[in-house]
């Protein structure tokens, strides 16, 4: 269950303003075999059109990402920056919930923790990342934006290792090694294991800080953000094929006390206090039957969001549900491949809420205490089954197409879903390829649009039709250029309605209800990406990555196009990394995008029935910007290998020149004057880690 833009926006605010009293380090960037790679494309398994890889020597190098590999994905082409350093994936201009993020190819509710500093999985444990931002393959659905899957590796079998990752952040520990008995031919372990946990200290950097420097203006920590998090992978060879077992979890806490109401709104006073947690447990096994390869899986799990904020809000829900997959693969012949599947998503979600009316895409951000309350003590069974087939061809030694289709049936709009899916690559010359796609997109409805006292449960499938061309051309050894365009068409989106709608008979003054939303929003996503990049070498790797996206909206069927909330039209992204003599090497990261699209307030009125000023926004949505950003990072490292240690010492330097990037705009209490909430100042880290 998602939490809705009014108490996104609020927590987000709160957590940034205790973040700016955090002296964050990086988290320790981790070295062979305690890497990660980010992958958009397997050419053993897919054709995409998007297909950019970062190795592990580059993402571990890479300036101003704080260490996580996963931040790496940020400064790929179509990739935006997320508001407040929150962690969210903004994928081609499209809203965070428009993508999916996989764990081991299921669903997780979150990737990072409080603040977006550090991810939920250790970077030591990730295997690959793999990002496809349009025209994905049928393995995946439910998304109409992009997809992301996050795998995580083996342990070693050559022998125990430890390794102990300390800084002012969290303390973890990771173990790794081989199990019992080995094979009788090979004499190779059966199996490995590998476990990790981590538990953060920011409460006690939180109570140094206070105690020096204060603590931050009109709040007070009752309960600092503290997160903890575990993981354990075992992997066996088992009946001819391999078993997977991973278990993992998290948990997220933190309640702070306003001294005062605010301005804007008194309801917004007391506490804000919201604790996140989820428990996953996944088997998988994979074995290889007569000419097919198989992969069974099922991945069940909790989770728990609770979020109050003062006399405003109040919600609590949980989830229990269980993600299974069956996957076949057959080589046809040299030219053939088959692929077949399903997967099958259920959940149980109890919900006890007592919040403000959910605002909405494009809509202004009103008062809390002025917007009507909604009381919901509900539950509801979902099911969602889908089967999927693509066959992978090879028409002509230059020419290969992958063809497929998707069937999804949401259960709980009782609504199907038929989307085919095509992909084609040739190969011009020798040092040229050209890559087309064409597909559609199925995904329900935001929770809150359709489920309980929140929305509309006879709402609509959101769809997308996903057009793009690529033409990738090598240069010179090792450098490439890439350029991609590409059109999203959007239809069928929930948006606010004002209108009633007959429920049952309709009869009776209780069978006409207020509609809340309607599928009535349609859009459009357009523009190109370029990628020039020089791959890893033994002195220089770097890259220039430019997106030029429109992301639109229009609110009803005659409308006309405005911009969307998360539009940020240019991206730019140079990075550089250099090897220096004596084992010191230095990188370089600058970025500029546009700022976030803004609806301007003309002024305010007095409501004397809620005794608050209400705003009087503009009549044109989203027409005008906050300030572009822009920012340098800086990294230095140094390394120091003996025949048991490895060290790393590094120091990494976000925001070299301290520009104050906007954030979000505030307004006073009569709406009389405006201010804008910045970003994390220059913020130097220094890190040590060591491995045996």
């Amino acid at each position: 269950m998602g939490c809705y833009l009014l108490t996104q926006r609020v927590a987000e605010r709160c957590l940034f303003v205790a973040a700016l009293w955090l002296l964050v380090p990086s988290p320790s960037r981790a070295e062979d075999p305690f890497s990660a790679r980010v992958i958009a494309d397997d050419p053993a398994l897919r054709e995409e059109v998007s297909k950019q890889t970062l190795h592990t020597e580059e993402l571990r190098k890479l300036p101003g990402t704080l260490g996580d590999p996963l931040r790496a994905i940020e400064n790929l082409p179509g990739a935006a920056r997320s508001p407040l350093n929150t962690g969210l994936f903004i994928i081609e201009g499209a809203r965070p919930s428009d993508s999916r993020v996989y764990l081991a190819s299921a669903e997780v509710p979150q990737l990072y923790h409080y603040g977006g500093f550090t991810s939920v999985v250790p970077a030591g444990f990730l295997a690959s990342v793999t990002y496809l931002p349009h025209n994905f393959g049928v393995r995946y659905g439910r998304a109409t934006a992009g997809t992301i899957d996050v795998d995580l590796r083996s342990g070693r079998t050559d022998r125990w290792h430890a390794a102990l990752d300390v800084n002012p952040v969290h303390l973890g520990v990771e173990v790794e090694g081989p199990l019992p008995p080995k094979h009788p031919d090979s004499q190779q372990p059966r199996g490995s294991i590998l476990l990790g946990v981590r538990r953060s200290y920011v409460d006690a950097g939180l109570a140094l800080a206070g105690a020096v420097l204060g603590d931050p203006p009109g709040l007070r920590f009752t309960n600092a953000p503290v997160y903890w998090d575990y993981q354990a992978l075992l992997r066996y060879a088992l009946g001819g094929g391999t078993l997977r077992v991973m278990v993992l979890g998290a948990d997220d806490q933190i309640a702070l006390r306003f001294a005062r109401p605010q301005d804007v709104d008194p309801s917004v006073n007391g506490t804000f206090s919201t604790h996140i947690q989820f428990h996953r447990l996944q088997v998988r096994y994979q074995r290889r039957l007569g000419s097919w390869d198989w992969l069974f899986q099922t991945t069940s799990g909790f989770t728990q969001t609770e979020l109050s904020l003062g006399r405003s809000v109040s919600m609590n829900v949980k989830t229990l549900g269980t993600d299974v997959r069956i996957e076949g693969m057959r080589q046809l012949s040299d030219r053939f491949r088959l692929l077949v599947g399903a997967d099958v998503q259920t959940s149980y979600v109890w919900l006890d809420a007592a919040v403000p009316a959910p605002v909405r895409e494009g809509e202004f951000q009103r008062p809390p205490g002025s917007l009507p309350q909604i009381v919901a003590q509900d539950q509801g069974f979902f099911v969602n089954p889908a089967l999927y087939a693509e066959l992978s061809a090879r028409l002509h030694e230059r020419v290969s197409v992958v063809p497929g289709v998707r069937l999804d049936y949401f259960g709980f709009l009782r609504r199907p879903s038929l989307d085919p899916r095509l992909t084609a690559k040739v190969s011009l010359s020798p040092l040229t390829t050209l890559k087309i796609g064409i597909g559609r997109y199925s995904q329900d409805p935001a929770v809150q649009d359709y489920f309980s006292s929140f929305g509309n449960p006879e709402l609509r499938l959101e769809q997308a039709l996903h057009l793009s061309m690529a033409i990738e051309q090598a240069i010179w050894k090792g450098l490439t250029l890439e350029l991609t365009g590409l059109y999203k068409q959007l239809w069928d989106f929930a948006g606010s309605s004002t209108f009633f709608r007959r429920v049952g008979s309709g009869l009776s003054p209780s069978e006409i209800r207020p509609e809340r939303t309607a599928s009535q929003i349609r859009g459009r996503v357009y523009g190109g990406t370029l990628l020039l990049r020089q791959s890893l070498s033994k002195y220089f790797f770097g890259w220039l990555s430019y997106s030029l996206l429109r992301s639109e909206r229009a609110d009803c069927e005659r409308c006309d196009f405005r911009l969307f909330d998360f539009d940020q039209t240019h991206v730019l992204i140079v990075a550089a990394h250099a090897n220096l003599p004596f084992r010191f090497e230095i990188g370089l990261r600058f970025r500029y995008i546009s700022g976030i699209p803004q609806t301007p307030v003309r002024g305010g009125f007095y409501d004397s029935d809620t005794d608050l000023y209400q705003p009087i926004p503009s009549s044109l949505r989203n027409s005008e910007r906050l300030e572009s950003f822009h920012q340098l990072d800086l990294r230095i490292d140094r390394t120091f290998v003996t025949k048991r240690l490895r060290l790393q010492i590094y120091l990494d330097v976000s925001n070299i020149y301290n520009h104050p990037a906007q954030e979000q705009l505030i307004y006073s209490y009569d709406y009389t004057q405006r201010a804008a909430i910045t970003g994390l100042p220059i913020l130097p880290s220094l890190g040590v880690r060591g491995e045996l």
